[in-house]
């Protein structure tokens, strides 16, 4: 049975579905200048902040980083017991995929990205950790994928969403309620704001954040639940896990100012140039946003499709 199944869409890889939406050439831009630039931030390409748990040594950032994978998946309540189709929305380099089929001998991993550079780099990680065959990578836009109703025992979106359009993020909420199957949780852990409007040094911030990593604006956090009901998801719940990532932010300033130094401050001026500041400036402006604590929070939200 095993050698038989694969993830769903092994024939995506080369050609980019034809999307209703339209693509931001920024945000492939972007992922293409800078995205061997977060090696400094993990040696694993995990593309995302970290989550602090009991026990953990807050200094060691890459434990924490896998411990969010952890978080994640375990919300989205894989069955460890039978063959589960897993998709990943938005999914870099696959690192978060990755660690799930590393971990969950039955799981195969379907992931879109709009990135093409992506795909090989995620190629070539899946061949080294020896999970190419659970594991498929796909050109193709998360608001509009190719797949069949009804494909998928679960999914998840570790700090991608934000790339969808608007503060309810609802196009990608309606598509994944339609390719999930009946009973499949569904697992966002993002970014979001709590207010339609603040002060004007968080507003400043909040501008200069989108600009840096090439985000129309991130969600709003109610919006976003009022778009989970009216696709239909139940059983939404909504946990701030602000203090959790906390540990894993504080080590920001460290890897920015040794990516400036190495990458800016002593490179000759190139293409890249002005995309890379924009790069260090993001997640020191994401600081000063998360320090508004009224209105910016981090949010792991799960909701599940009923099953009628």
């Amino acid at each position: 049975m095993k050698d038989t199944v694969r993830p769903i869409g092994r024939k995506l890889h080369d050609d980019a579905h034809k999307t209703r939406f339209t693509i931001s050439q920024d945000i492939i831009d972007y992922y293409s200048q800078v995205g061997l630039d977060y090696e400094p931030w993990s040696a694993n390409y995990n593309m995302h902040f970290g989550y602090y748990s009991k026990g953990l040594n807050p200094f060691k950032r890459e434990s924490m980083l896998i411990e969010m994978n952890k978080q994640i998946l375990r919300r989205v309540n894989i069955n460890k017991r039978s063959m589960s189709q897993i998709i990943d929305l938005g999914c870099g380099v696959g690192a978060t995929a990755r660690y799930c089929a590393e971990h969950y001998p039955n799981a195969y991993l379907t992931g879109v990205t709009v990135v093409p550079w992506q795909i090989e780099k995620a190629n070539y990680f899946n061949q080294q950790a020896g999970v190419a065959s659970r594991v498929s990578i796909n050109l193709a836009d998360y608001r509009d994928t190719p797949f069949q109703d009804n494909s998928f025992d679960g999914g998840y979106a570790v700090e991608s969403s934000c790339y969808a359009d608007g503060l309810d993020k609802q196009t990608l909420i309606n598509d994944v309620y339609r390719i999930l199957k009946p009973g499949a949780k569904f697992v966002v852990a993002d970014g979001f704001r709590k207010k339609e409007k603040s002060s004007r040094l968080f507003e400043k911030a909040f501008k200069l954040v989108c600009k840096g990593w090439s985000v129309d604006t991130f969600a709003n956090i109610h919006d976003f639940k009022d778009a989970l009901h009216k696709a239909g998801f139940t059983n939404i719940v909504i946990e701030e896990s602000s203090w959790r990532v906390l540990p894993s932010v504080l080590h920001v300033p460290w890897v920015s100012i040794k990516y400036f130094l190495k990458n800016i401050f002593l490179r000759a001026a190139d293409d890249k140039k002005n995309m890379q500041k924009m790069h260090f400036i993001a997640p020191v402006m994401g600081m000063i946003i998360g320090a508004h604590r009224k209105d910016y929070g981090y949010y792991i939200v799960s909701a599940k499709k009923p099953l009628s």
